[in-house]
């Protein structure tokens, strides 16, 4: 299995319209590549960062989703509303 975890902080006065990005388009963009599970993170209390995390059975297909037209116009979306991104993958048994 694969893990993707990806935090990023949205722009002072954006997080309404990355949360709506975040339910609406990027959930489904992930479960329709085939992820077994995915979870979108919202800040807790008085802060802007957010979080996603995918479950993946084959690197190849997660790849596949990141380099798909959706994905790439999502991120071209989310470009000016968020301040910072961390995108990593991990290994699990």
């Amino acid at each position: 299995m694969f893990v993707r975890v990806v935090t990023f902080k949205s722009k002072a006065g954006k997080e309404e319209r990355v949360r709506k990005l975040g339910r609406e388009t990027l959930v489904p963009i992930n479960q329709e590549a085939g992820s077994v599970h995915v979870y979108f993170l919202e800040p807790h209390a008085d802060n802007d960062l957010f979080g996603v995390v995918s479950i993946w059975r084959e690197q190849e297909t997660l790849e596949t989703m990141k380099n798909s037209e959706q994905y790439r116009e999502l991120i071209q979306e989310l470009a000016p509303l968020v301040e910072s991104l961390i995108d990593t993958v991990y290994v699990s048994d």
